[in-house]
């Protein structure tokens, strides 16, 4: 009986013990799974804020008609924040004109297949400043809808032949390095300093750098660029007559870059940090289409 009393006692303290692990096991995944769905929850709540934000950015985008795009707009000033509340959040919202470099998508011609000559030159300049000549076309190869090998190109087994959606998927030619992307200390800027993807088939002249506008014809030196950039803080550009009135400007380039050339953006970046009354913050980088319905990119 002593023996049966002892055992049935071990027996209730190890069911005990295990009821108790158990329940402290399933307190623990509780309050986990409450702490995660409550991350989840203010996640969505963040990023609804965000999606509204940067709706009602796109519509003022679109109501934006005078004919040139740039940062001397209050709209666009890159040191101007527009604070939107919503509820119990925050918007700070700050907005960027694209197509301020050369754009990749604009490349080729429709056929997925035949350079644009107005962009050859420039194409070339960006891999001589990269110090990389020989991959220009290696990579216009890489993306174009054939398997022909181009002069100066060349085509492999690893060839995508489509156009690129992201800069990183470059990253599949084995010479292209996040540095040659995205710059070193002696690749300054990379890749991602010239050119980008799926903005359109022009240049805005008054949103892109002087680096980048210098790259688009060789008779447009730098200083020409930077004469350019002076001139549109005072005077924004909004047609080839006001090109054509920047100090220095070689007159016969405007006919020949007329095909590269916009005075405003198709596509813009909207900047947004939403914070709430406790000090949760989230930041999103939006690319928007004008007069588009959705959003064309979604970073945070």
């Amino acid at each position: 009986m002593r023996r049966n009393s002892g055992f049935i006692l071990v027996s209730v303290m190890i069911t005990s013990a295990l009821l108790l692990t158990a329940a402290t096991a399933f307190a623990w995944f509780a309050r986990t799974e409450a702490r995660a769905e409550a991350a989840r929850e203010r996640i969505y709540r963040f990023r609804s804020v965000a999606e509204i934000a940067a709706k009602v950015m796109s519509r003022r985008i679109a109501g934006d008609a005078n004919g040139f795009d740039g940062p001397t707009e209050s709209l666009y000033d890159p040191y101007e924040h527009v604070k939107i509340d919503i509820g119990d959040y925050t918007a700070e919202v700050q907005i960027r004109p694209l197509n301020d470099k050369i754009p990749i998508s604009g490349l080729l011609l429709p056929d997925g297949v035949t350079p644009r000559s107005e962009y050859e030159a420039a194409w070339e300049n960006v891999w001589e400043k990269l110090e990389l000549p020989r991959l220009a076309w290696e990579v216009v190869d890489f993306m174009d809808a054939d398997t022909d090998q181009r002069l100066g190109g060349a085509e492999r087994d690893t060839n995508i032949n489509r156009m690129i959606s992201d800069l990183s998927e470059l990253r599949a030619m084995p010479e292209i390095t996040d540095g040659v992307l995205w710059g070193t200390e002696e690749i300054q800027g990379g890749l991602a300093m010239y050119a980008s993807v799926a903005e359109g088939e022009k240049i805005n002249v008054n949103a892109a750098a002087p680096e980048v506008l210098a790259l688009l014809d060789d008779a447009l030196t730098l200083s020409h660029a930077r004469n350019i950039a002076a001139y549109r803080l005072v005077n924004p550009i909004r047609d080839m007559d006001g090109l054509r009135n920047v100090p220095g400007f070689p007159q016969e380039l405007a006919a020949k870059l007329a095909n590269v050339i916009a005075f405003e953006s198709t596509h813009f970046l909207i900047g947004v940090r939403v914070s709430d009354g406790a000090g949760n913050v989230r930041n999103y980088r939006i690319t928007v289409e004008r007069g588009g319905s959705g959003f064309c990119r979604w970073e945070e």
